[in-house]
């Protein structure tokens, strides 16, 4: 069996004969390789060789598609200072976004100032959402399957709750709730068009020739409540997954954030696949409470947080020590899939990643 079938067949929830490892170091690899921090024996290495010189399985992400925007709106980028300026202009007016540096030029930047910020501007959006339509640009995911070959899976993580685009993205957890209750017919109108906006977009990936098709969530139980998810992330999850099936793609949410909240409304919800699951030490649930709950209708991918891939989480015996009595008695169980929680962070000690394939094989 090819580590690419044994990587299919978990992630439908059948048993397979050792545990699938596919670890998540994209954004170690950027900084790193950018900062000229690399470790030298990786520096001529793709990503993928990264993968295959540790032991793991490749998870490979790739766009999939392009974004074509009616001539009636134009959207610039320019660079003032230490920020980004990302501007939609329109008919009805310009809203703009602004990302600011953080730790570094090659590091994640920060989204400091929002689209929305009132009801204008917010009516400006949805304009800019109505405008915008998604094209199929199938040529990089045939060039990412077959550097990919038999070594693991590729997929889309695109789009994301609509609910969670507004709130988080376009203004704002603390904004976008105060507008959600002061404006709610408003709201609900334009998380109602991202809905049918990215339906349209999952089909064009649906109809491409990826494996999985997953969000893009970032859920995080701390800002999305029960109550929130099941009215506007279940009916979602619930249409993509019509989609999804229908052409026989693998379905997955990516749930980065702390989740214990919400995952008991995982089974059922439409998902195949939960992945970046956080467990302790950073979230309230260890790893084999978060597979009771989810109970063996849906796949988790997971169970090595960020922090103890760091040295200032734990050290190296306590990082072993976790391999050995929270993952080696999870071998064999069907719907796990050994990953990051979320990413290996660009401070990391790689030679614990590098030392996981060994590890799991006693």
């Amino acid at each position: 069996m090819t580590k690419r079938e044994r990587f299919l067949k978990a992630m439908k929830k059948e048993k397979v004969d050792e545990l699938v490892w596919a670890p998540n170091f994209d954004y170690w690899l950027q900084v790193n390789r950018a900062e000229g921090t690399l470790p030298e024996k990786y520096r001529n290495l793709s990503r993928n060789d990264i993968v295959r010189a540790i032991g793991g399985y490749i998870w490979k992400r790739v766009q999939g598609y392009k974004v074509a925007m009616d001539k009636s709106v134009k959207e610039t980028w320019r660079t003032e200072g230490d920020n980004s300026i990302h501007e939609y202009e329109t008919p009805l007016g310009t809203i703009r976004e602004v990302y600011c540096k953080t730790e570094g030029e090659y590091r994640a930047k920060a989204l400091k100032e929002h689209f929305i910020k009132n009801l204008e501007t917010l009516r400006i959006m949805k304009y800019v959402v109505e405008a915008t339509h998604y094209e199929p640009d199938y040529q990089p995911v045939y060039k990412a399957l077959e550097e990919t070959g038999d070594d693991g899976i590729v997929l889309h993580q695109v789009f994301c709750v609509p609910f969670i685009k507004f709130a988080k993205t376009d203004a704002g957890y603390l904004n976008g709730y105060y507008l959600w209750m002061d404006y709610r017919d408003e709201v609900d109108s334009l998380i109602n068009l991202y809905f049918q906006k990215f339906l349209e977009g999952y089909k064009v990936l649906a109809d491409g020739p990826a494996d999985v098709i997953a969000t893009g969530d970032n859920m995080d139980g701390t800002m999305i409540s029960p109550e929130i998810f099941k009215e506007y992330a279940l009916p979602f999850y619930q249409e993509v997954k019509k989609i999804t099936a229908a052409r026989g793609k693998i379905f997955e949410g990516h749930w980065c954030g702390r989740t214990q909240n919400l995952l008991h409304l995982v089974p059922g919800c439409g998902l195949d696949v939960v992945e970046a699951i956080v467990t302790k030490p950073m979230a309230d649930i260890s790893l084999s409470e978060a597979l009771d709950i989810l109970n063996g209708e849906v796949v988790l991918q997971g169970g090595i947080p960020s922090v103890i891939v760091c040295k200032e989480g734990v050290d190296d015996k306590e990082f072993e020590k976790y391999i050995e009595d929270v993952i080696l008695p999870l071998k064999g169980r069907r719907c796990f899939i050994l990953g990051m929680s979320d990413n290996v962070p660009p401070n990391a000690d790689f030679s614990r990643v590098e030392a996981v394939a060994g590890l799991i094989a006693r």
